[in-house]
């Protein structure tokens, strides 16, 4: 695990850690594993599966037998010393099924497979993983599959494949590739016991998600606040409201439903008035008062600084900043598509985080704001600004054809859209996830760590830039 934490970001290590995953239960991580760790970002998965695939063998052979009252055991990579008959002896209703067909050199039908497996894997390594508190290596997995066949040699009519080894039926490593997961009875088997092993013993554990018991009374506040027209006067009423709300929008948080963000805004419409302000509040109460750092605008005027010529014709200061920030976070590899039709570069480089809608009235208000949401198309979120092309105006951030009304600061556009991520359960695009890991872990805390070098590397140099020289 020590030579791994060095080749992986602190984030994504301390996933593994917090799963309980140690320098044992390492090496039987599968994708499925890492997945259900929410370790889903390529990079990261693909150094743990090659260093476990690189690794894993010569760690094994590393492994000392367990001695026990003076007397060695048997090796940790094989089962048992015992006949696959002799086990199968023992169960009276597979007693047909053995002296009727696997004694005459008869392959069993595929639900008898299954039986004979199940009563195997579970007579070898049920004791192991239920009170020995350990998983099967696929070592110990595949001596298995490799007695069954030693033991019916006709099973071999079984294998998965012409190519495939005679006890690939049975258990074949990575499914016969480089890497990934392990295929067959034997694997799918222990796969379905670990389910079944206690929670406090489990090798590899998941988050515990937080429990949360919305009352009627919250449900009738977030009913009467929505109700509300959104006036200065209503303001403080809806905001408090919101407040004592908070655990009804934890729970709408936790649903896995397509329909969340949408589920979110009709229980609280509010979330798009007041210029993002609830956003704002509730963004400081999901993370229970975040420590913030800098200014997001310090942060946000450092990309004048990564470039020099980049969108010089933008004409805030900030959102110039921004868009070039965005540039040097680089997102190479990443396939690009656009709305945008007859754009020119730099409208096509900046739509990721913000498009230009012009707009002719002379007075911006209810009838923009309806232009906005006629001209937008369905897409990942971003903001909008009523303006001609790179000009300042009245900004709008875009959620699934949901408009929010910003007002007229970039700045305050550019928190609510990486604040609205959080509140509405939305992922961050993935052409801004590396600035939204950027403003996350150097602005207002909610991250402790990022998992991109890029990331790392820029705010390494924003702290130094601004670390007090008398320091």
């Amino acid at each position: 695990m020590e030579r791994l934490s060095k080749k992986l970001d602190s984030g994504t290590y301390a996933k593994l850690t917090g799963h309980l995953v140690n320098n044992i239960s390492l090496w039987d991580l599968s994708t499925d594993d890492l997945a259900m760790m929410d370790i889903t970002e390529v990079g990261p998965r693909r150094i743990i599966l090659n260093f476990i695939e690189r690794n894993r063998e010569s760690a094994l052979n590393q492994d000392e037998n367990i001695v026990d009252n003076g007397q060695q055991n048997e090796s940790l990579h094989e089962p048992r010393k015992e006949s696959i008959r002799s086990v199968l002896e023992k169960y009276g209703k597979f007693q047909k099924t053995l002296t009727k067909q696997l004694d005459c050199g008869i392959v069993p039908d595929p639900k008898k497979l299954l039986q004979m497996n199940r009563i195997l894997t579970e007579h070898f390594f049920g004791d192991m993983m239920f009170h020995g508190k350990r998983y099967p290596t696929w070592q110990e997995k595949q001596q298995l599959a490799v007695q069954i066949l030693e033991e019916f040699p006709h099973l071999e009519q079984t294998r998965v494949s012409e190519n495939a080894p005679v006890e690939s039926y049975f258990f074949w490593v990575h499914d016969g590739l480089n890497t990934g997961c392990h295929t067959g009875l034997i694997e799918t088997r222990v796969a379905n016991m670990r389910k079944d092993v206690s929670p406090e013993d489990r090798k590899f554990r998941r988050a515990k998600i937080k429990s949360i018991v919305v009352t009627e009374d919250q449900v009738s506040t977030a009913a009467h606040i929505s109700a509300l027209n959104p006036t200065p006067g209503n303001a403080k009423i809806i905001a408090d409201g919101m407040a004592q709300a908070h655990d009804l929008h934890e729970s709408l948080l936790q649903k896995k439903d397509e329909n969340r963000l949408h589920s979110i805004i009709d229980t609280f419409p509010h979330f798009l008035s007041f210029e993002g302000e609830m956003i704002i509040q509730a963004f400081d109460r999901l993370h229970e008062h975040p420590n913030n750092g800098p200014s997001l605008s310090a942060l946000l005027r450092l990309g004048l600084l990564c470039d020099k010529t980049s969108w010089s014709q933008v004409e805030d200061d900030v959102l110039r900043g921004t868009l070039r920030l965005m540039k040097a976070l680089s997102n190479k590899g990443v396939k690009r598509t656009s709305s945008l039709q007859n754009a020119s570069l730099g409208e096509l480089a900046a739509e990721p985080l913000i498009r230009w809608i012009p707009f002719t009235a002379r007075e911006p208000g209810f009838d923009e704001l309806l232009a906005v949401k006629e001209i937008q198309p369905a897409g990942d979120p971003h903001i909008i600004c009523a303006a001609e092309h790179f000009k300042k105006g009245n900004y709008y951030i875009a959620l699934d054809k949901t408009i929010i009304p910003c007002g007229n600061s970039a700045v305050r556009a550019i928190e609510i859209l990486f604040k609205s991520f959080d509140i509405f359960g939305v992922k961050a695009p993935v052409l801004l996830r590396k600035l939204d890991a950027m403003i996350a872990s150097n602005v207002w805390r909610s991250k402790t760590s990022s998992k991109f070098k890029s990331v790392i590397d820029l705010s390494l140099r924003f702290q130094e830039f601004l670390k007090n020289p008398e320091d």
